[in-house]
């Protein structure tokens, strides 16, 4: 069964910050990151009760920098109001990936991996699996960094010399969330030459 059903998720503030706490009780999945970035719309994982999957969506006026780690298995137990991410705030300086060239250009000139369509950007091949985007990875033509589902219908996106990327590279920051909607043309993906 697919999680198309979306959900929003519960936040709360204090002083401490910023918690997006689970919807109800079942067991969470599909979790982002630390420091991945979170904005109102985005997709935040998966929670299945009772056999129904539903996709987690951040909710209006809440966003950041994921502070935790995910949970440590793939499928963890939740309660309702249960904290699944605590965020730190969104520094501007910290979440712009790096300048490359001129600091007064555009983040469209870096050296942005770009979506080839609009649809959902997955980071793993399968759940469980080990994902193809992280920073660090070393990246030639052809090496898959991603799919993007539309319709229920999954393509693999692979890394192309294009709009001036080197032949050879490195993934320095990822730009598009695990889950997250995608659209076409826009940076799923930050390199730098290798």
């Amino acid at each position: 069964m697919s999680a198309d059903e979306p959900i929003e998720m519960l936040q709360e503030r204090d002083a401490r910050g910023l918690r997006l706490l689970s919807p109800g009780v079942g067991w969470f999945s599909a979790a982002l990151a630390q420091g991945e970035l979170l904005g109102p719309g985005h997709a935040g994982g998966v929670l299945s009760t009772l056999g129904r999957r539903r996709r987690l969506i951040v909710p209006e006026g809440a966003s950041g920098i994921v502070r935790n780690p995910p949970p440590a298995r793939l499928r963890a137990a939740v309660a309702y109001g249960e904290v699944l991410y605590e965020l730190g705030a969104l520094n501007v300086a910290e979440a712009l990936p790096e300048r490359v060239g001129d600091a007064a250009s555009s983040a469209d000139e870096e050296l942005g991996v770009r979506a080839p369509q609009t649809g959902r950007f997955w980071h793993r091949s399968a759940p469980g699996e080990a994902s193809l985007c992280e920073v660090g990875r070393e990246l030639e033509i052809g090496t898959p960094i991603g799919l993007i589902e539309v319709m229920k219908t999954f393509t693999q996106v692979v890394y192309r010399a294009e709009r001036g990327l080197p032949t050879r590279a490195r993934i320095v920051r990822v730009i598009a969330p695990d889950g997250g909607d995608v659209h076409e043309g826009k940076p799923l993906l930050i390199v730098a030459a290798r």
